[in-house]
């Protein structure tokens, strides 16, 4: 237990050190704001503590009207002007809610994109993430709630003081009542919480499972395949079993908590018969003034819910900095692979696997065990096999996507580790089987970076691709040329691309980022032959002097590559050149040519 809460306690210096002084960094004016508000919160009530019992013993006293009219008019004033000022200050507050979110989520977005490539496919890191989104937004109400909490808990205290003292003045049995009574009822509400921390946990793998589906059902990009092989079925039963587990949760969190509901209810009964009999019995015996009755009724009602509300505001502050601290971790998530700091020499590259061994995290299962495979600077290396052979998995490996379980990379001699690892990947341009385009312009596509940011020399290098890549005759018919905006997830007049067309534009990304290493993973795939066929031709004049990689199962791709690895199981089955392979009796190569060959005879 003892040791739960020094945890606690670590957990709220972390997220209010961490997340607090980026805030007031990015708005200045936030902090000052809650300080005015949780000031004019604290001073209103004290106004009525005072002025409130020298109104009433003065109509007792039969004080001279005008006194009266003065302090009367001293209360009014006071708090109409803490209540216009602290109204003004909660108004600029508002505005700061949704900015601040909309800034952890884009913070949270960033660090998404800059983790390895290998924890976006891991269930931990996406666990984590998950943890992070809800823990920032769902529960803690992100930088706003828990400074919300941190001034409303100053503000408590203070006001704490205040009351206190009144009391003590003239009531200290009262003061001790109404302190066991807060005592009780924060016990109450700490069990409580602690049950909602397990249903948040319980929670945040449902979650984003029950996203997944929910969402898939809604994305137009699988509208196809739901609707042709009736999947709708599937995806509603999913959605609607990990909506009932987290709607269990739920009931569980309510049925958990529901006995310290009550518990604290009758508390409250009692804090308010007790405060009421004891303060009527001091004033029927004379100990007690009217103005004085009132104000001790009002100070305990004061002292019980600034107590009641000081216990909240710790509770709620451990719990909104517990589900917070989930986005800390989030942002201190350790890195999957080590990162060097050597520079890396502008050119060509020499690359070398040596005994390359590979399983994915979390399976026994060697996807590559022990290649060995040297590509010399501006080779063109053609990697064949069948489906599940490791080819794509070693141009994960090539661009620190991952790292080898075994085994060694070496660039120009240098184990690719020990490089810096953002420029070490501007080395490589690769097109992926499962590329993505973004709902932007196509100029945009290619370039990769915002308009504003693209220019003149930029476009002309992009049109340049363009041709190169046989999109022209594409791009001149789109109504705003290379400005058109492909996909309709912004604009309505958004154009969808042919799948070949997608291909070219990826390839004319790849090749504007001018990269010393090309590579293409079943780059014309979705190109039928003719297409295909002009590719290759301009081959030799797209990758220019680069290194080239091809992964491809048409095989006539090989006949424009300088050698062909040919893998199977995990292992460089075969090596050597197009004439030399297919040419070799019994080999795997000129079976695998020989099977395509007949269709095209």
């Amino acid at each position: 237990m003892k040791k739960q809460e020094i945890t606690s306690f670590r957990k709220i210096r972390d997220v209010i050190t961490t997340l607090f002084p980026i805030a007031a960094k990015r708005f200045p004016r936030f902090f000052p704001l809650m300080a005015l508000e949780t000031l004019c919160d604290v001073l209103r009530p004290f106004l009525g503590v005072y002025l409130t019992p020298m109104i009433v013993d003065g109509l007792v006293n039969g004080l001279p009207f005008g006194r009266l009219m003065t302090y009367a008019c001293i209360l009014l004033g006071g708090e109409t002007l803490f209540t216009v000022i602290r109204q003004l200050a909660a108004t600029a507050l508002n505005k700061y809610q949704e900015r601040l979110g909309n800034y952890f989520r884009e913070r949270t977005g960033e660090h998404v994109m800059s983790l390895d490539f290998q924890l976006t496919e891991d269930k931990k890191a996406l666990d984590q993430l998950e943890k992070a989104n809800t823990g920032m937004d769902w529960y803690s109400g992100g930088v706003y709630g828990i400074a919300n909490q941190f001034f409303l808990l100053a503000g408590n205290i203070l006001k704490i003081g205040g009351f206190t003292a009144v009391i003590a003045s003239r009531m200290p049995l009262l003061l001790a009542a109404v302190c066991v009574y807060v005592l009780i009822s924060g016990i109450m509400t700490v069990k409580a919480n602690r049950v909602e921390l397990q249903a948040y946990e319980k929670l945040s793998k449902v979650n984003r499972l029950f996203e997944y589906f929910g969402w898939n059902i809604v994305d137009f990009r699988y509208g196809k395949d739901i609707r042709l092989y009736d999947g709708s079925a599937m995806l509603v039963n999913k959605w609607d079993s990990y909506q009932n587990e987290s709607v269990g949760a739920w009931k569980w969190q309510a049925g958990s908590t529901r006995k310290y509901s009550l518990v604290s209810v009758v508390l409250d009964v009692a804090r308010i018969v007790i405060t009421y009999g004891y303060a009527g019995l001091l004033t029927i015996r004379g100990v007690l003034t009217p103005g004085t009755f009132t104000q001790m009724v009002e100070s305990a009602g004061g002292l019980d819910a600034t107590l009641g509300g000081l216990v909240w505001n710790v509770t709620e502050l451990f719990k909104r900095c517990n589900y917070a601290y989930e986005y800390i971790l989030f942002e201190r998530y350790p890195a999957a692979l080590p990162k060097g700091t050597r520079p890396v020499q502008n050119g060509p590259h020499r690359i070398e696997f040596r005994n390359v061994t590979f399983a994915y995290p979390g399976t026994d299962r060697k996807v590559l065990d022990g290649v060995d495979l040297t590509i010399e600077p501006g080779e063109r290396l053609s990697l064949v096999g069948l489906n599940g052979a490791g080819k794509t998995t070693l141009v994960k490996l090539l661009c620190r996507l991952y790292d080898p379980s075994e085994g060694q990379i070496l660039m120009d001699g240098t184990d690719i580790r020990e490089y810096d690892y953002t420029a070490y990947m501007r080395q490589f341009a690769p097109v992926f089987q499962d590329f993505r385009l973004f709902g932007f312009s196509v100029l945009e596509n290619i370039c990769l970076k915002d308009i504003k940011d693209i220019t003149p020399a930029d476009r002309a290098r992009a049109e340049e691709m363009i041709r190169k890549t046989g999109l022209a005759e594409m791009t001149e018919k789109l109504p705003k040329g290379l400005d058109t905006r492909i996909f309709k997830v912004f604009e309505e007049d958004g154009v969808e691309p042919s799948g070949g067309e997608q291909q070219k534009l990826a390839i004319a990304r790849a090749l504007y980022k001018d990269a010393p290493v090309v590579i293409l993973d079943e780059p014309t795939a979705a190109l039928d032959p003719v297409a295909e066929y002009d590719i290759y031709r301009q081959f030799n004049e797209l990758v220019e002097n680069r290194t080239a990689l091809y992964i491809s199962h048409r095989l006539s791709s090989s006949r424009f590559c300088d050698h062909i690895a040919v893998f199977s199981d995990g292992k460089v089955a075969e090596y050597g050149t197009h004439e030399e392979l297919v040419n070799a009796p019994g080999g795997l190569y000129a079976k695998m040519f020989e099977a395509q060959a007949q269709y095209y005879r």
